[in-house]
């Protein structure tokens, strides 16, 4: 496989694969609501992590077609986005025994996909601008 710079499409591939973590989301959380009781809303329920495991896949996608560089910012993307979950789970976990009232840990898990994916388009926006342009050597010997 050839290593590039930057793969074709790689924001269209983060932006859409965040895009459908949210909108499935939003039908999870509509769906308590909505849906009575059964398989059909345990199913709807879990369908967010099937767009977590695109997610997933796009990273690795990325991950495995690009160079050293982007490799190495990804990897610290996915360290920021550890620190700040496991941060924010903690801290919070404090705030609940001072009397704050109890949160689900869905916004654990919105906070931390869209921290994740948002440094993704960044390295990757920052990555394409970054490109240099092709040294054409016949013109430059002349």
């Amino acid at each position: 496989m050839k290593l590039t710079a930057l793969p074709k499409f790689a924001v269209r591939a983060v932006a859409y694969s965040q895009w459908a973590y949210w909108s499935a989301l939003a039908c999870a959380a509509l769906s308590v609501t909505y849906i009575p009781a059964g398989s059909m809303r345990t199913f709807v329920i879990l369908v967010p992590i099937l767009a977590a495991i695109l997610c997933v896949a796009v990273a690795s996608w990325l991950y495995t077609a690009c160079d050293e560089y982007i490799r190495a910012r990804l990897l610290r993307s996915v360290t920021i986005t550890a620190l700040v979950v496991a941060l924010g789970s903690l801290g919070y976990f404090c705030l609940e025994l001072l009397g704050f009232p109890r949160q689900s840990m869905i916004w654990v898990s919105i906070l931390g996909w869209s921290i994740f994916n948002l440094q993704v388009l960044f390295v990757i926006l920052r990555a394409s601008r970054a490109e240099p342009e092709p040294i054409n050597l016949r013109a430059a010997n002349s």
